[in-house]
Parts: C-alpha cells; structure tokens; sequence
C-alpha cells in the first residue's frame, strides 16, 4: 500500500493540466469553466454558471468520487459537457453520441415530458489532426444545409491547428496542452497558477489522492483483508467528505461504502459518523 501511496504521490507532483485529475481539480471552478465556454461560444450568457458532478460517468464507479467529466449548466438550464480528450481516436463520434445520451438521461425525471429537454453540447478539449482551432458539430441534412436543430452540438476544441480562429484565452488553453508557458489571456496562466497551489499544497495533495481511481481500488481490494482496520479508519472518512462534497446524500454515501468498499451496513454508518466527527 505504503509503495503505492507514494507513487500516486510522485504522480501528483508530476501532474499538470494534461492530468486527468488535476484538470478535474482546476477546471471545476465555476469562474475557470465560464470563461472556457464564453470563449467558445460567445453568443451564450454564461454569467450565472454552476458546475455539477454527473449521476453518471462513463468512467468507472471509482472515477465517479471525483468528475472528470466537468458538467457546466448556465440559468437557461442547456447542458455543456467539457471532455479533456488527449487520445485522438478514432470513435470521438461515438463517445459523443454517447455523453449526449447520458445528460438526457439526466436532465429529465422519468415520465417527464421530452419538451422540457435543453440542448446539450459535448466538447472535447485536446490535440487532434483536425482543420480547425474549434469544429462545431450539429446534424444536418443530406440534401442541403438544413441543421435538424435538435439540440446536439460537439465541439472539438484542437491545440494542434491553426490558432487564427482562437481568442487569447482559448490559445492561453491550448498552450497548456501542449505543455507550454501559459501567456496568452486570464484564464491559461491562472490556471497553470492555481494547478501550482495546489501542487504546493498538503490538502491539494490528500485531496488529489482521494480523486485517484487507482488509491480507491486498493482501499476496495485490502479493505476485505485482516491488519486494514487502522489504514481504513484514516482513508475511507477522507472518501466520505469527498462524496459529501460532491452532494451525496448520507443514505447514498453509505450504499456506496457498502457496494464499492464491502463494507457491512454497520461498518458503513460507523464510517459515516467519524467523517461527520472529524469534519
């Protein structure tokens, strides 16, 4: 464990935008992802923004106590989906369908009158072999130009094109990804900015470890073994408050103790109740 533990430790110092937890860590920020969307689409208001950790992931449960997936909702209720794609493959097209398919599985209570959906928009943020800086998806006709208007767009955001089409804080972005000095706009240095605080600091550093899929899965695995009593009490309370900080109600952290960790219900709520104490 102790072997492990300090090689997500020199990940942690080692990661930077291009990270998928630190990205997660940074670009949650409501102020950080306004600015990416209104750079991208600046016809929207994205004044009043939150960001919200999804029901679902496609990511593994594990990945779910933190949100790779960065889910940005403006007051008109639309859905933005901010993907950090660094694979360039060769089903981008389908792993869209696919996210657009799980904000509407969200965005509507069952039974709920398909009319009260809002758009929603998938956007990859990466370095592809793509023509442009941003590649504005929707579907269309094949006799004509006529958009079907219903609600879908993908946005391929590409670091490797031509930048002429981008304003200075996508290229401030872009920069990042392709591990240069941030100095175009606000938002590429303040990120690398805020990414150096928390490197710098010790609750960045737990809270990294806590994001990790692969720190989880060893509490999940030794978790069941005898001489774990002591690492787990530490460990699985720092899960708790995760989970908690990401709006799990108690009954929904404790089924998630029980189901991910195999923990009994008694061990569960005695969990629940330390990290309660602790906090």
């Amino acid at each position: 464990m102790l072997s492990k533990e300090k090689r997500i430790r020199q990940k942690f110092l080692q990661a930077d935008f291009n990270d998928n937890v630190m990205f997660e860590m940074a670009m949650s920020k409501a102020k950080f992802c306004k600015r990416l969307l209104q750079s991208v689409l600046p016809e929207f208001d994205f004044q009043q923004i939150k960001v919200v950790v999804p029901k679902q992931s496609p990511s593994s449960d594990l990945t779910q106590v933190g949100c790779i997936d960065l889910l940005c909702i403006p007051k008109i209720g639309d859905r933005f989906n901010v993907k950090l794609q660094l694979v360039a493959e060769r089903n981008l097209a389908l792993r869209s369908r696919y996210y657009h398919a799980m904000m509407v599985e969200e965005m509507l209570a069952t039974d709920e009158d398909y009319r009260n959906l809002r758009d929603t928009y998938v956007i990859f943020l990466g370095a592809f072999d793509w023509s442009h800086a941003i590649n504005h998806y929707q579907m269309m006709s094949e006799h004509g130009d006529d958009i079907l208007e219903d609600g879908t767009h993908t946005i391929i955001l590409n670091a490797k094109s031509n930048w002429d089409e981008a304003d200075a804080e996508l290229r401030g972005v872009f920069q990042l990804i392709l591990k240069e000095e941030a100095t175009y706009g606000y938002l590429g240095p303040k990120v690398a900015n805020d990414i150096a605080r928390i490197k710098q600091s010790e609750l960045g550093g737990e809270k990294y470890m806590a994001l990790t899929d692969e720190f989880w899965q060893d509490i999940r695995d030794e978790g069941r073994q005898e001489g774990k009593a002591e690492e787990r009490r530490e460990l699985v309370p720092l899960l708790v408050k995760i989970l908690a900080d990401n709006g799990k109600q108690p009954a929904e952290i404790m089924a998630y103790l029980e189901a991910k960790l195999g923990l009994s219900v008694q061990e569960a709520e005695e969990y629940y109740q330390l990290a309660i104490t602790e906090a």
